[in-house]
């Protein structure tokens, strides 16, 4: 308990109020929840901070609380007493039964008629507020208040008074060019500078509304298009569109008038209802018949358990909202499970699945003790055989009580002898209690995203009970997402009992030790089959992502099956850290910037891995879309902290910053580090983050720099990288002249590495590699049959020679041959290459680059494409922090790729173009000469086709 509430309570106490708990704290003050002993009434009082405690902090605390105490409203907060205590500024208001719409909108979005009546409040509210000279200019979800019945707009800390004529003005109290408010939910005129008026507290009222029926933000379901509307009824569509028109004088201009459009599409809708069920009842009727006579029950097979919660009973109060607010909450403790989800509170579905369980319950309040009961009832009607879940406890502490409920809910889905075995890996589960309570401890905070507490609460459950042979599946799961080795300790365990897991679960696990073409395959068929089991989808969505471009599948197709998981799971919080991530690499900012809220909404990380993700997402933000100077200082705000040399994989980052596509960043970042002679890891790093992000920026000299850095270090991986570097930029992509005098230099690095003490079998052969394949092309190479000889103890499955040969087959004018020859290589992922501190890092770009030549040659335009986008990958081993590896080299290579892709639909009028042409020219518009010129010839083309919009593909 901090000091300052003990200074509260004790203050407080003397003007007759029990202070109990807090119950939030703002920029201004705290405010707590207190019993007025005088009247014995529950109220919310408000103080300001000590730091915070200024002549203008008060003059505007004392404004705040008279603006209140003149609002006579039933839909704005109520203020009872203001008055000092003790040098504590206070006054004491109406404490609201209902949650915020934050909170609620946390479980999904609200029915639609609770909305219209939702929005009609707020509006009555506003219409008041602004009759009075009042702006509010903070009109947000977790700003308004809802009990099932009433809105109440609270919150008045930052409201603007206009004054009437002759009225002195207090608004030069605030920071001169200071915009109040949230800034996710501000009217465009303010983003652009504005002052906020009535109009942009209606704007803000329309996204409150929007996301009330929708259950996300008006900016997060702007990149989904055609999806914008769903949910919202299509008589509601048209006013809250005019209400968020980008001009301000195309929207509504006062609330009186918008609460009237709006509350009348109830009466519309009352007139064709009758109508409407009517004809839904004849077409259900027909697809039912027609569905049921083909399949079997239900259309498709479940992917995991849908848990329906009804809304609550008050038993012991004529009119309370306990039971609603009680339900709400066991929602919210209900989500977040990988194999099961839940919804409510809503009434039972007419349909009852196999896979539905419904839970239904009741309250009994008495003063403020609480007594709730949930039946949990599967399809058929039966109640489960064990006496209902009981949970005690107080109004105050509703959390504590929905707590309890869940987790005997929890219990009894995962009870070893139910009837949901088909759906859920139930003999999977541990048989002792305290191990399952630390497994759905574990699976939350899976859900969460919140990988390193996960990972701890794994490791308790299998210490626990070692008969949980779910725990080391899904553990192994968070070992893949922390970029941990594969630990085949771990994997015998399941894979020993595989057969106890349901059929679905063990075509996954199969999966997972599949190849990468066929294990895409087999995810996509379970997804087929079951379309709404989340582990299929995620891994399918992952895989896509981290390495699909490498067959082929661009970044767009794992974006789209990330999405589709956020659909189904909302709640599912891992897949809106990939999309954020994915869609900053895309460029749509608007989504990125949308899944990145979704993960802050859900509050801060606490593990030093998750706490670095989201550091390292809200740095990549910055550096991808608002320019260089800001990215600097979002890395120097970043490295400032005090526990950020905790992070376990810092060194990292700067190399992370490519799978951004934000290679300035990564130089930004690598530069940061390769200063630091402190820590050799970091400098290495920061090199490595420097030659990739130089390579992409068209900054060859400036590569090349890192690169010889990098071979002062002293290892031999690092001392053939210049030659090597050099060898592959004349390969991929050779100038117009002088090509055999940089021939014959570079020749002679790799030589003399390959005739090196230093150098090892491995970076021998790399030399000789590139020796070879630059001698095919610029002259004979002397004694070509001792690097040959070099590749002989290449292991595995030998990826250099393979190269090598299929080269021969194209040079001899057979390009399908060399296809044929490396169709195989080209799924290899980084860690089937080999130890990354020895492969080949310029060997996948080498192959693809190819690849891409020959399928040109063969007039395979579907091909060259999908080679080209190879580099949008995101396949590395563990979290690289080592030598170069050939992700690093991909990345760096990409914008060379782009700019072909570019060419390539330019010649076919595919307006794809525009997006390349548009990167092309942010990338490489300040690089060397050569690039420079080709990112001028790129602008030229943007200007000839007419392109518009962002550089997103």
């Amino acid at each position: 308990m901090s000091s300052f509430f003990e200074r509260v309570r004790a203050a407080l106490a003397e003007k007759g109020y029990q202070v109990q708990l807090e119950l939030g704290s703002g920029g201004m003050g705290m405010v707590v929840l207190a019993r007025d002993t005088r009247l014995d009434r529950l109220v919310a009082v408000k103080v300001i901070r000590p730091e915070m405690h200024t002549a203008a902090t008060q003059l505007r605390f004392v404004e705040e609380a008279r603006m209140l105490a003149r609002f006579k409203h039933r839909n704005i907060v109520t203020v009872y007493e203001a008055d000092e205590v003790r040098g504590l500024p206070y006054y004491a208001m109406e404490y609201l039964e209902g949650e915020a719409v934050a909170d609620l909108l946390r479980t999904g979005p609200l029915p639609r008629k609770q909305v219209l009546n939702l929005g009609r409040g707020l509006l009555d509210a506003l219409g008041h507020a602004h009759s009075l000279g009042v702006v509010h200019r903070d009109v947000k979800p977790t700003n308004v208040f809802w009990d099932g019945q009433t809105a109440v707009l609270a919150d008045f800390g930052i409201a603007k008074r206009v004054p009437a004529q002759g009225e002195e003005s207090h608004e030069s109290r605030t920071e001169p060019g200071v915009h109040w408010g949230t800034r996710e939910y501000m009217a465009p005129e303010q983003l652009a500078g504005a002052e906020a008026s009535p109009v942009t507290d209606l704007y803000a009222a329309a996204l409150v509304i929007y996301e009330a029926y929708t259950g996300r933000h008006w900016l997060d379901a702007q990149h989904t298009k055609a999806r914008v509307w769903r949910r919202v009824p299509w008589l509601v569509q048209r006013i809250l569109r005019r209400a968020l028109a980008w001009q301000a004088e195309d929207r509504w201009p006062h609330a009186v008038t918008f609460r009237l459009k709006l509350w009348h599409t109830r009466v519309v809708q009352y007139q064709l209802r009758a109508l409407g069920l009517t004809m839904a009842g004849l077409v259900a009727g027909a697809v039912v018949a027609n569905r049921a006579a083909t399949e079997r029950w239900p259309f498709y097979r479940a992917g995991g358990v849908q848990l329906v919660v009804t809304p609550f009973e008050d038993l012991c109060t004529a009119a309370g909202h306990v039971g609603d607010r009680v339900a709400r909450r066991l929602v919210r403790d209900l989500q977040g499970y990988v194999d099961f989800s839940a919804t409510g509170p809503a009434r039972p579905p007419w349909l009852m699945k196999r896979s539905t369980v419904l839970v239904q319950g009741s309250v009994c309040t008495r003063g403020d003790s609480i007594r709730a009961e949930v039946d949990v009832t599967t399809r058929g009607g039966a109640p489960a055989p064990d006496p209902a879940i009981v949970a005690h406890g107080d109004t105050v502490r509703l959390d504590m009580v929905a707590d309890t409920l869940a987790y005997g809910i929890v219990h009894e889905i995962w009870n070893r002898e139910n009837a949901l075995d088909p759906y859920l890996p139930i003999k999977a589960l541990p048989r002792n209690a305290a191990a399952l309570a630390q497994l759905r401890v574990a699976e939350q905070l899976v859900a969460q995203a919140r990988w390193g507490e996960a990972d701890e609460a794994y490791d308790a459950a299998e210490a626990i009970d070692s008969t949980c042979w779910l725990c080391p599946w899904r553990h192994a799961e968070v070992d893949r997402w922390l970029g941990r080795p594969f630990d085949r300790a771990r994997a015998d365990r399941y894979r020993r009992h595989i057969d106890v897991f349901p059929s679905h679960y063990q075509e996954l696990i199969r999966a997972s030790e599949q190849p990468l073409v066929q294990s895409l395959a087999t995810l996509k068929q379970v997804v087929q089959q079951r379309p709404r089991f989340l582990p299929a989808l995620f891994r399918l969505a992952d895989e896509t992502y981290h390495r699909g471009p490498l067959i082929g599948r661009p970044l767009r197709d794992a974006i789209e099956a990330f999405e589709t998981v956020v659909r189904v799971r909302p709640d599912f919080l891992p897949a809106s850290e990939h999309l954020a991530w994915a869609l900053t690499a895309y460029g749509n900012e608007a989504g990125a910037r949308a899944a990145f809220q979704r993960l802050e909404q859900s509050g801060p990380p606490r593990d030093p891995f998750s706490q670095q993700v989201r550091a390292l997402l809200s740095v990549a933000l910055v550096c991808r879309f608002e320019g260089s100077v800001a990215c600097g200082r979002a890395l120097d705000v970043a490295l400032g902290q005090v526990d950020v040399s905790q992070y376990p994989d810092l060194a990292a980052g700067p190399r992370y910053l490519m799978t951004f596509d934000a290679p300035g960043g990564a130089v930004q970042f690598g530069q940061r580090f390769a200063t630091r002679e402190d820590a050799p890891a970091l400098v290495r790093s920061g090199l490595v983050a420097e030659l990739s992000g130089f390579l992409s920026l068209g900054l060859v000299d400036s590569a090349r720099a890192a690169a010889r850095a990098l071979r002062g270090l002293g290892r031999p991986e690092l001392t053939v990288l210049p030659a090597e570097l050099d060898g592959a930029l004349l390969l991929l992509d050779p100038p117009e002249r002088d090509a055999p005098a940089q021939w014959t230099e570079i020749a002679h690095g790799l030589v003399a590495h390959a005739g090196s003490r230093v150098s090892t079998a491995a970076t021998r052969r790399r030399a000789a590699w590139m020796l070879i394949l630059l001698g095919r092309r610029w002259g004979a190479l002397p004694d070509s049959e001792t690097y040959k000889r070099l590749l002989h103890g290449e292991p595995g499955r030998r990826p250099l020679a393979r190269l090598l040969e299929a080269d021969a087959l194209a040079r001899a004018g057979r390009p399908a041959a060399a296809l044929q020859v490396t169709d195989s290589l080209t799924p290899l992922q980084a860690d089937s290459l080999g130890d990354p501190e020895v492969v080949d890092p310029f060997f996948r770009t080498v192959l693809h680059l190819f690849r891409a030549d020959w399928s040109g040659r063969g007039d395979d335009t579907d091909g060259e494409e999908r080679e080209l986008h190879w580099y949008e990958n995101n396949d590395v081993v563990g979290r690289p922090s080592g030598p170069p590896q050939v992700g690093d080299i991909d990345w760096g290579f990409g914008t060379l790729a782009r700019w072909r892709l570019a060419q390539l639909h330019d010649a076919t009028s595919d307006r794809r173009a525009c997006a390349l042409y548009l990167r092309v020219v942010d990338t490489w518009g300040h690089g060397d000469p050569r690039y420079h010129a080709r990112a001028a010839t790129a602008a030229a083309r943007v200007t000839a086709l007419q392109c518009s919009g962002r550089a997103v593909p």
